[in-house]
Formats: C-alpha cells, structure tokens, sequence
C-alpha cells in the first residue's frame, strides 16, 4: 500500500534572510523527504507559510502606535501592506 505523504517547506522570512536555523531545518526536511522517497512512498516537498510574518506585523504595530497612534484596527488594509513593505 502507497501512502502519500507530505513535507511543508517554509520559504526565508520576510527579511529574505537565511539563517543557521533555516538552513538546519531545511537540511533535516530535506533528508526526511528524501529517505521517504528512498522507501517507495510517493513524498512531494511543498511550500509553507512564513513564519516571519507574525513578528513583522508585531513590529509595524508598534512602530504605528509610537510613531501615530494607531493601530492596524484604525487603517485600511492597503496602507498597513504599505507600512509592512516600508
């Protein structure tokens, strides 16, 4: 019996920077998948969520309440992108 497995491979974080922790993970995925594959079973490698995204949010609300206290309940979704892209 074939059974279909799955990894989820998260991408870098929003900052685009690798770190040690990063790579270790990967590494590990990495060779969990391929020993999965090496046994028969049919074990795709997929993209994650970035994890990152919650401490970037939490940094731009705070910079937003400091700077004009606001927080991102008081502006449009389109402008906190903004501040986040900022």
């Amino acid at each position: 019996m074939d059974c279909y497995k799955s990894q989820v491979l998260p991408p870098p974080n929003v900052t685009g920077a690798l770190q040690i922790g990063h790579a270790l993970t990967v590494a590990i995925e990495d060779a969990m998948i391929r020993w999965r594959r090496m046994s028969g079973y049919s074990a795709p490698w997929v993209p994650g969520v970035d994890h990152a995204g919650i401490a970037t949010q939490v940094v731009v609300e705070k910079k937003l309440m400091c700077e004009r206290n606001l927080t991102r309940h008081d502006i449009r979704r389109e402008e906190f992108v903004s501040e986040v892209l900022k």
